[in-house]
């Protein structure tokens, strides 16, 4: 029986069938528009290094094993064409391409640009608008004509791919955004969770509330989580660090909810940049966050009660 998540990943063309496809994103593009720092092209493949080395397919937490999981992994798109809207433009037909195949797909990535993408082609394949929620120190919804990584859920939600009644931004930090942002989330009537929020109240019950506003969309619904919501002595290695933010627990107890909710086509793990990580330290959590989004993935076929199995178990030792 396999031991190691690294046994589960087959490639993507001896798995048409899977229950979850991994895709890489190496692009850098977006966040160097910022003014951000380049490397996040290197972040596909250091998540799956991680991924393959160091995890292993049992949970304890939820006492539930993942070796029954089908995972497929589709490569790294080809984002090399000096063209960024080019570049942009493959990504939403590819992403569409695989969401037609493939129940649910996680994206390794990536400058957050590549969400403006990856949401339009979820949107493309359902044929309608759809929800979600954004884990970030950064509101990302910049007014501004190029694709980089301030602006794609300004234009997601300005061009109506997201509504902002169906659209939450978890994590958000005090003096990182803008008041005009802010007045545009508002104007939206999206919500909004600040990173104080969390820490008074934790994320589990922020996560569950967002995936209901999603849902009531009533078309696909995506979670995309930038690392650099974490604080930089847990996420080093990233695009724009911050020396606050959220616990690597506030993530992966946000990735497995997104993981155990069935509407939940699309997961993101973006902003990685391995150039300026830490002994993979990292890539290592952004591997456990993919981990944890794939354990609640098991938890939800395996038709388990999560809460109540996992509070009742440590009840009874």
């Amino acid at each position: 029986m396999p031991t190691f998540i690294r046994d589960l990943i087959k490639p993507a063309a001896e798995l048409p069938q899977a229950d979850v496809a991994f895709v890489g994103l190496p692009l850098d593009a977006g966040t160097v528009l910022e003014g951000g720092r380049a490397g996040a092209t290197e972040a596909p493949d250091a998540i799956r290094s991680e991924l393959r080395r160091y995890h292993k397919t049992y949970n304890l937490e939820y006492d539930v094993d993942l070796q029954r999981l089908r995972l497929a992994d589709a490569g790294n798109l080809d984002l090399t064409s000096p063209e960024h809207t080019e570049n942009h433009e493959r990504i939403r037909q590819q992403i569409s391409a695989l969401l037609f195949q493939y129940p649910k797909v996680v994206v390794f990535g990536g400058s957050h640009d590549g969400t403006y993408s990856t949401v339009r082609g979820l949107c493309d394949m359902a044929e309608q608008p759809g929800g979600g929620l954004n884990i970030d120190a950064h509101a990302d919804v910049k007014n501004k004509p190029e694709i980089s990584s301030g602006t794609p859920f300004g234009k997601l939600l300005r061009e109506g791919f997201v509504l902002g009644k169906h659209f939450t931004e978890i994590g958000l930090h005090s003096n990182l955004n803008a008041k005009e942002d802010i007045d545009f989330l508002r104007k939206q009537n999206a919500k909004i969770i600040t990173l104080a929020d969390v820490f008074e109240n934790g994320i589990e019950g922020y996560v569950e509330h967002a995936l209901n506003r999603a849902v009531a969309a009533g078309g696909p619904v995506f979670v995309s989580l930038d690392l650099d919501s974490l604080a930089q002595a847990f996420a080093p290695g990233v695009s724009a660090p911050s020396s606050d933010g959220l616990t690597p627990r506030h993530a992966v107890q946000a990735a497995f909810l997104a993981g155990r909710h069935p509407a939940v086509r699309l997961f993101e793990v973006v902003e990685l940049n391995p150039r300026y990580d830490r002994d993979n330290q990292t890539a290592r959590l952004a591997a456990t966050i993919v981990t944890a989004y794939l354990t609640g993935v098991a938890v939800a076929l395996a038709k388990l009660p999560p809460l109540e199995h996992h509070h009742n178990r440590l009840a009874h030792g």
